[in-house]
Order: structure tokens, then sequence, then C-alpha cells
């Protein structure tokens, strides 16, 4: 089973890792596939092993298409996934692969065993838990707080290159706001010297 990106399963004891081993599911799916929606009871855990995966809410009741949470690649979990599954409650956001995956799906059954049964699992649910909803009251906090352009500027700084294949309408998604803002500001940031506007892509002029 191909977990080494998971060391807390070094962790584990022999039992329980036995019992992971013994009751995993392997999964490999394609881009935009949905791993489940907003709504859904979550039947199992996804431990991905390659790939990338986006979490997102859907915002119509605020004027927005979409609010991208957060991504998980190789080695994280997701947490509207780990409440959904282990409370057995509605999914409060949906998953879509954005790069295809593989990975591990294993059962809601096997889950609550663990939390019964392994200090070691807890301990690591314990910490992923504090560690991520950290993340998601960082969002909460931009969302709230910083006017979108400078909350542009910091995506633009993130991704750490001089040129940035992308389109408006997927920062749009990703910021949670309309293409139409986007390509302003842009627009501007571009008249003041910092970018430049090609097609499909946005290159770093001035350091931000």
């Amino acid at each position: 089973m191909e977990l080494d990106h998971y060391r807390f399963f070094q962790s584990l004891e022999p039992e329980s890792l036995e019992k992971v081993r013994s009751e995993a599911k392997k999964v490999s799916l394609g881009v935009g596939t949905f791993l489940y929606y907003q709504g859904d009871v979550n039947q199992g855990i996804l431990f991905l092993t390659k790939g990338c995966v986006k979490v997102f809410l859907h915002a119509e009741d605020i004027g927005k298409g979409e609010i991208t949470l957060y991504y998980i690649t190789p080695g994280e979990q997701c947490l509207v996934n780990t409440l959904s599954t282990v409370s057995q409650t509605p999914a409060t956001a949906t998953a879509i692969v954005d790069e295809s995956i593989e990975g591990w799906l294993v059962p809601a059954e096997t889950i609550r065993w663990l939390i019964d049964n392994s200090p070691a699992y807890r301990n690591f649910k314990i910490s992923f838990c504090a560690e991520r909803l950290s993340q998601i009251m960082h969002l909460v906090e931009e969302l709230r707080f910083k006017r979108m352009d400078q909350r542009l500027l910091n995506w633009l700084f993130v991704q750490g290159r001089d040129t940035i294949l992308t389109t408006h309408e997927q920062i749009a998604q990703i910021l949670g706001t309309s293409r139409e803002v986007i390509s302003r500001i842009l627009k501007n940031l571009e008249k003041e010297g910092i970018i430049s506007l090609g097609r499909g892509s946005i290159k770093i002029i001035e350091p931000i």
C-alpha cells in the first residue's frame, strides 16, 4: 500500500495498520471528476498519493459563483471529507479533481474503528483538524477584511513565477468573485506597469 506520504501510518499500532491495509480501496480518477457535492454524506476518507483536489463552496447566494477553500495534495487530507465521514452529516463544500489522482479510500466504518481503538490515529486527526481550521479561518479573514485588489496581488505573489498561465475566469473562481472584477483590477495593474497581460497568461514586470 503506497501510503508513505502519510507519516502517521508508520506510528499506527500493528492491529490498526493491518485493518487499514485490508479494508482500504484503491481509487484512480481523472480531471473534472467530482469526489462529492455540497450536501452529500461521505462514506469514506480519501488518502491521496498522487494528483490534486480542489475543495470549494457554492456561493450564488452572495453573488459569487464559488469560493475555493483549499487544495489537497499528496500527504494531505480534506477537513470537509473527514468531518462528513466521521459524523455522517452532509458535506459543507464540493470537491473536484484538479489533477488526475490516485489514492486510497478508507471506509467510514474503518475510520470510526480507528478513532475508538487507535491513540495514534486520534492524535493525528486532532492535529490535522486544528491545522485545516486555522487555514479556513485565515481565508475567512481575507474574505471579510481585505480588498479584492490586495487579495489578487497576494495570489499573484504566492504563485512564485514570472509568468502565470491562467484565465481571468479561473482567478475569479479561486478568489470568489466575478470575472469582470478580476479583469478590471488586472487592467489597472497593467496600466501601472506591474503586470503585462497576454492571452491566457499574466507576466509579472515589477516585483509584487
